[in-house]
């Protein structure tokens, strides 16, 4: 199903527009350049970019079916675990796994990236950031233990972690445990979108968005053509509990 985009704005506008136009012979020229600032945001709010809420995100929760572009997406739950597979965190952290059903109700292969960038990492929960890159496109790292900037770092320009940018998640087949590439055409994949999680978060649920695919037949802006494309909007949000981590087996065989 391809998602469908709110004919909000253009509506208001032209609503605005047909009322100002309606009594304008009566005006003065001052009241006309009111009449058409009051009319320009009419046609932004509050259905327009002008209003953060003119796109109203749906409820997401754990257990419902959701239709992003070419995908169902059932989010079954949270959890968070000492390491998954080969994703092993940073001492003191642990991975945070939100577990779905996704089925590519297409007609054509999709790459599992395309609902990794659709499933952000959530916010103000602790998400590890994406590494920087430095002025060679690398990624910097600190020395070991030495909690000092890389070299050619300013640490003052190193933005808040509630600025800094949020990596992607890493997509994981539950059933091999192996990294997904290809969600093939009317299969359903049991997947775990993974991110690296400080050690110091202990809610019980997390905020996560699904964001909005739109089809583009025809690019006027490239050379693409019949593609989904990301947008900045929120089609789905919603709270989802979390299952703490369970304690690893030989720490529970320690403890008996």
């Amino acid at each position: 199903m391809k998602h469908a985009r709110n004919d909000g704005p253009d509506i208001a506008f032209r609503l605005a527009r047909r009322v100002v136009s309606t009594v304008a012979d009566d005006m003065s020229t001052t009241q006309r350049v009111v009449a058409g600032a009051v009319a320009a945001l009419l046609g932004i709010s509050p259905f327009g970019a002008w209003n953060k809420v003119e796109a109203q995100a749906e409820p997401l929760a754990a257990g419902t079916p959701v239709e992003v572009g070419p995908f169902e997406v059932i989010i079954e739950k949270a959890a968070t675990a000492d390491e998954l597979g080969y994703l092993v965190p940073e001492p003191g952290n642990h991975m945070l796994a939100v577990v779905a059903n996704v089925t590519n109700t297409g007609e054509v292969p999709e790459y599992s990236s395309k609902i990794g960038e659709a499933i952000p990492a959530p916010e103000n929960v602790g998400i590890i950031p994406a590494a920087p890159l430095g002025e060679d496109g690398a990624v910097t790292e600190a020395a070991p233990g030495t909690g000092e900037a890389p070299d050619g770092a300013n640490p003052s320009a190193s933005p808040s972690p509630d600025e800094a940018e949020l990596p992607s998640a890493s997509v994981v087949n539950i059933e091999d445990g192996t990294s997904i590439g290809i969600l093939n055409p009317g299969l359903t994949y049991r997947v775990a979108l993974i991110w690296e999680q400080s050690g110091t978060f202990s809610g019980d649920e997390i905020p996560l968005r699904i964001m909005a695919l739109e089809w583009i037949e025809e690019s006027a802006g490239s050379l693409d053509n019949e593609y989904w494309l990301l947008l900045d909007e929120v089609a789905f949000a919603g709270q989802i509990p979390v299952e703490p981590a369970k304690p690893a087996p030989d720490a529970e065989a320690g403890a008996q």
